[in-house]
């Protein structure tokens, strides 16, 4: 069901804005450029941990001088990151390489958007991005499943964040299962032929894929029950998401950039009074 919510989108006077928008992940980061609406550029890198602003501004200096956008143009930038320890390294590379204020997202800049939350802080600045884009594509409820090192169903129920569901994603699932079960050896993830397998290897497939593929549809049906709408879309995103939809047909959607498209919207809309790039500019590591 889509609302009809006017989109409020603010525009670099005679051009259209340049955005660079970064995702934090646990394992993997996400750098994007948009040119309005369009992306024109991304790259997807290995989250580093331990990583410091000098690597940071080295690496994506580097991968900008591929880009069709000069870094003149970026007009403006955001980061959404679920690694603490590496918002600071993030911004002070960003502010220093682009020379533009960074607006890092929080439950307080997302374009006033209800988070019908215990605590709102401790919502995942990535699940509300999934939000914020749903609501500026015109919907008012729909599930996000967002399939990364864990897999996320995030909930909009009436152009709001109503929360959701957290669970293992298939390469965690995998590393805790041969961790614990000392004959369990790592496999190489690929569907196997049939779910009832003849040899340890694809049982583990088997069980890692067709079981994540049943646990999805299963909380797909739950939550659908419990929020009261039989036919709110369901999109996909996350480096497993376009595998997992083409199994499933509750799935509608899959789009790789849909949290880059939450944050495109809250670096162009953000409340910029959130912003603290020059301390983090002053501020050395640790």
């Amino acid at each position: 069901m889509k609302s009809d919510s006017k989109k409020v989108v603010r525009k670099t006077r005679g051009k259209e804005p340049v955005i660079c928008v970064v995702d934090v992940g646990n394992s993997h980061t996400v750098l994007g450029i948009f040119k309005g609406t369009k992306v024109v550029d991304y790259w997807r890198l290995t989250t580093r941990k331990e990583t410091t602003s000098d690597e940071v501004m080295n690496k994506v200096g580097g991968l900008l001088g591929f880009s069709k956008i000069k870094t003149d143009e970026i007009t403006h930038v955001g980061l959404s990151t679920v690694v603490p320890a590496l918002e600071r390294p993030w911004i002070k590379a960003l502010d220093s390489l682009l020379k533009k204020r960074v607006q890092v997202v929080n439950s307080k800049n997302c374009m006033g958007l209800r988070i019908n939350y215990q605590n709102p802080s401790m919502a995942g600045a990535d699940r509300l991005c999934n939000v914020v884009a749903m609501r500026e594509a015109g919907f008012k409820n729909a599930i996000i499943v967002d399939m990364g090192t864990a897999t996320t169903f995030d909930v909009m129920k009436d152009g709001a964040f109503a929360g959701g569901v957290i669970i293992p994603g298939i390469n965690a699932s995998l590393d805790a299962l041969t961790e614990k079960a000392a004959r369990l050896l790592p496999v190489t993830i690929e569907w196997p032929d049939a779910v009832v397998a003849d040899n340890t290897d694809d049982a583990i497939r088997a069980g890692l894929l067709y079981g994540f593929l049943a646990q999805l549809e299963f909380l797909i049906g739950k939550i659908k029950k419990e929020i009261g709408c039989d036919d709110m879309p369901v999109y996909a995103t996350g480096g497993w998401g376009k595998t997992i939809a083409r199994r499933t047909s509750l799935i509608d959607k899959y789009d790789p950039f849909l949290t880059l498209r939450g944050i495109r919207l809250v670096a162009l809309n953000g409340d910029a009074t959130n912003i603290n790039s020059e301390e983090s500019r002053d501020t050395e590591e640790e």
